[in-house]
């Protein structure tokens, strides 16, 4: 018997190196560590950045990095993370900026959202739980039959607190939580319908100046000091507006270089920009000092233990596998 005739070998060859590109296609397609979708041109694109209390417009502004885009970056101010992600879902944001909890907390609901980007700051920008000047307590080991605020639920500030109480062996039952909005739970602080507040800056450094709040306990040993850039699925699928993220992060990483390495004019145009007080804006500028770090597997292995955290406590509405929303943009 004769073998197959050298045309009829050729198609066979050529029909299955087709086939393998195709699925070599569908299998980038599905990756969720898939890269840019394609090229996109950002000329043109307005990109929605979701902002809390104005730090990232004020760090971005002052080191002068989105000079020369060929894009235009409108700023979306909210005063914690949960309102931030609820607007990135519904589409009225690109991306924003976000901690490890609340961004857990939004990838569980919602598969609209991926993480593109990741920052650590040694510092975590103030996390802490804070008690006034003349509060009788000392340690996380004194909440309990006390009333806590961790801010927003979900928000990095509960993350804080459950992980306190874990430490101390103290049920979280033990302890009466209200989720308060900032502004309400600093006016509750002052006035003693609350007795701990679990927060961040800039309202840690605002307690402190303002009030002589005192830290009892910060993020060290209990936190990564992650944050995360986050994007909802219609932009990163839109070409232009990858593009145009792609380059921001790039920017983004630049801007936080130049702020460690100028905290001095860094804190100056903080204060200028955000009109806080000297006092407070050097506090907020040291503590945000940062970087931006790859979405390598120990980034994504750190994420997975915050998660798997959240939901022993019953945090998370469902589990979340973070190695499948997460989506790097190349920024070159």
């Amino acid at each position: 018997m004769t073998g197959p005739s050298r045309p009829a070998t050729t198609v066979r060859r050529r029909l299955t190196a087709a086939l393998v590109a195709a699925l070599a296609l569908v299998a980038t397609a599905c990756s969720g560590q898939s890269g840019d979708t394609g090229p996109g041109d950002p000329a043109g694109v307005t990109l929605n950045f979701g902002d809390q209390a104005g730090q990232q417009q004020a760090l971005l502004e002052a080191s002068g990095v989105l000079a020369g885009t060929p894009y235009t970056v409108q700023f979306s101010q909210f005063p914690a993370a949960a309102p931030l992600l609820e607007a990135l879902r519904g589409e009225a944001v690109d991306i924003g900026i976000a901690g490890d909890a609340p961004t857990l907390n939004a990838l569980a609901a919602s598969d609209n959202l991926s993480i593109v980007a990741a920052t650590r700051s040694p510092a975590a920008g103030g996390l802490a739980i804070v008690v006034p000047a003349d509060s009788p307590i000392r340690t996380a080991a004194d909440l309990r039959g006390k009333r806590v605020s961790p801010t927003t639920q979900g928000s990095i500030g509960h993350y804080l607190l459950l992980q306190a109480l874990k430490q101390a062996g103290i049920p979280p039952t033990d302890v009466g939580i209200s989720f308060l909005q900032p502004v309400d739970a600093a006016a509750a602080l002052r006035s003693g319908a609350i007795d701990a507040w679990s927060t961040w800056d800039p309202y840690t450094a605002v307690a402190q100046q303002d009030s002589g709040a005192r830290i009892i306990r910060d993020n060290a040993g209990l936190s990564p000091g992650l944050s995360f850039l986050d994007a909802n699925a219609d932009s990163l699928a839109d070409p232009d507006k990858r593009a145009a993220m792609a380059d921001f992060v790039g920017r983004y990483n630049r801007a936080m270089d130049w702020a460690r390495a100028n905290p001095d004019k860094n804190t100056a145009l903080y204060a200028q920009l955000t009109k806080r007080s000297p006092e407070v804006a050097g506090i907020v500028a040291r503590r945000a000092e940062r970087q931006g770090v790859d979405l390598t597997p120990q980034v994504v292995g750190e994420l997975q233990t915050v998660a798997d955290n959240l939901r022993s406590f019953g945090v998370l509405r469902r589990p979340v596998t973070v190695s499948d929303r997460v989506q790097p943009l190349r920024t070159g």
